[in-house]
């Protein structure tokens, strides 16, 4: 029985397929996993999908590579649903083997997934995904297996939810061996190698150098209106809450990982919710440090659950950088819009106790633009809390996309904001703000070049209502232009002179903003 999976998503960590592929070797079957990065993306860079079309000869190459397998599985998320069709197609003329969908997306939206796909997983796939495989090597056809579902005879077959593992200690590290491992780079599929994979992990973070990707944790314990877990949560009920690997069975994956690629120089933990437990946080520091002790990243920390002790103790154990989800500076849509149990005085709190540790330690806050309930008072509420964030800092913006099941997306339906998800949603790069006055500042707070004296003054009414998105740009390159001659002047004390070269591509850049 031979089962391939592929991945469409703009990284090839794709930490839910890999598990997938490590739960099936280890029960005695043959995988290969095929990872599809966008076409023409830098390796571990890209859109979030948004309707990319790969090339003839690209899935040529996947069909030839597949074209054995007993079962095919694709992974998505709402972004990557055109990728998934387009491969899907090309496949079905390429092979007999039954195609099966499974992720955040074909949870959330299985009906319209079946229009596409032979099967569709709904729900946490490890155990059903066995269950499957299992059934089909011994000459069936997986009817039956709890959260599988399948069209019969024109009909939907919605099987029925199995529980939520709780043991996530049961499932093996994720597969990581590249002997049956393919990916795209470059317009080709090629076979991973060390080197590739290398270079794929050294641009997933800030930082240079290979980034090894991590989850100790699944969903959350809020449930937002925007976040898909609102939407999983319906689902799933009371049985929806944060479940956690044990410290041992965590710190075992990430030395295994750097014992293999000791070319990883961080970790990077991408818990959705991190930090909510003290004892574990004590018994993950201790053992980070003497087991592992290199730098690493949390991606996902929320503000209300910050202490002093408990990133004093990450710091301490090598954390050099953190996600912290501010989101908006308006009480009113943190609360009444995105339903999100925080206050301003909370993150202003936040921006005092992560600016303690700035000798070791960058946060990174990230907002959310392009809000259809926001009021211009709420916008300057956001801007004003720019203006007191101490330094450093890494500002990221995302768009609002109102993904399927979540309850500001039925908002948003019911109140005729989206009227075509595919062309609204689906589409849609949550990386690229629209283009606006007010997000034009947004970006020239994440370039930090502006003194804030020239913040507030672009940041005033009549400024506003002219809304000249051009100004905060023009603004970024005149204040570039300012700091040029003495970052010249100190690389040319240490006999740097490739500066000259830089200042066209970035300004270029900055005029492209």
């Amino acid at each position: 029985m031979k089962v391939s999976l592929v991945s469409p998503y703009n990284v090839i960590t794709a930490s839910g397929v890999r598990t997938l592929s490590a739960v099936l070797k280890t029960a005695g079957f043959e995988t290969r996993l095929v990872m599809l990065p966008p076409v023409g993306a830098k390796a571990g860079w890209g859109e979030a999908g948004v309707n990319v079309a790969y090339p003839p000869a690209v899935l040529d190459q996947v069909s030839d590579v597949v074209r054995d397998s007993d079962l095919i599985g694709i992974s998505l998320s709402s972004n990557y649903f055109d990728n998934a069709i387009h491969i899907t197609r090309h496949l079905r003329d390429a092979t007999r083997a039954p195609i099966i969908w499974g992720g955040v997306h074909p949870t959330l939206r299985p009906e319209e997934c079946l229009e596409h796909a032979d099967l569709v997983c709904v729900g946490e796939g490890e155990d059903a995904l066995l269950e499957l495989v299992q059934d089909m090597a011994s000459g069936g056809d997986g009817d039956g297996v709890r959260n599988i579902w399948r069209k019969r005879n024109g009909e939907i077959v919605r099987a029925p939810l199995r529980p939520l593992p709780t043991d996530l200690d049961a499932y093996p590290y994720p597969d990581y061996d590249l002997d049956a491992e393919y990916v795209l780079h470059e317009g080709t599929l090629q076979p991973m190698t060390r080197a590739l994979l290398c270079e794929f992990l050294g641009h997933i973070t800030y930082e240079k150098g290979a980034s090894y990707r991590a989850i100790m944790s699944r969903t959350c314990r809020q449930r937002c209106a925007y976040c898909a877990n609102s939407a999983l949560g319906k689902l799933y009920g009371k049985e929806w809450r944060v479940r956690r690997r044990s410290v041992a069975h965590f710190i075992g994956e990430l030395k295994q990982a750097v014992a293999r690629f000791p070319e990883i120089q961080r970790i990077v933990i991408e818990d959705e919710f991190f930090l909510d437990d003290d004892g574990t946080i004590r018994d993950f520091c201790s053992a980070y440090k003497k087991e592992i002790g290199l730098p690493f990243v949390v991606t996902g920390m929320f503000p209300s659950l910050i202490t002093e002790e408990r990133i004093r103790l990450l710091v301490d154990a090598g954390m050099s950088r953190a996600g912290v989800g501010v989101q908006t500076g308006s009480d009113r849509v943190m609360q009444k819009v995105f339903q999100r149990p925080c206050t301003r005085e909370q993150i202003v709190r936040v921006f005092g106790i992560l600016n303690r540790f700035k000798d070791r330690f960058k946060p990174t806050y990230q907002y959310i633009v392009d809000n259809p309930w926001e009021t211009e008072g709420d916008q300057l509420e956001t801007l004003r809390q720019l203006l007191i964030i101490p330094k450093p800092y890494i500002l990221e913006f995302f768009s609002l996309t109102l993904f399927p099941g979540t309850r500001l997306s039925e908002r948003a339906i019911e109140e005729g904001i989206v009227t075509d998800e595919h062309s609204q949603v689906y589409h849609k790069d949550y990386h690229a703000p629209t283009s606006s006055y007010v997000n034009a500042l947004y970006r020239l707070f994440q370039s930090q070049r502006a003194p804030r004296w020239a913040m507030r003054l672009l940041m005033s009414a009549p400024l506003r209502r002219l809304g000249w998105a051009g100004l905060p740009v023009a603004a970024s390159q005149f204040f570039y232009a300012l700091s040029l001659p003495g970052k010249a002047w100190k690389r040319a004390r240490k006999g740097d002179w490739s500066w000259i070269r830089e200042i066209p591509r970035r300004l270029g850049r900055r005029r492209k903003g």
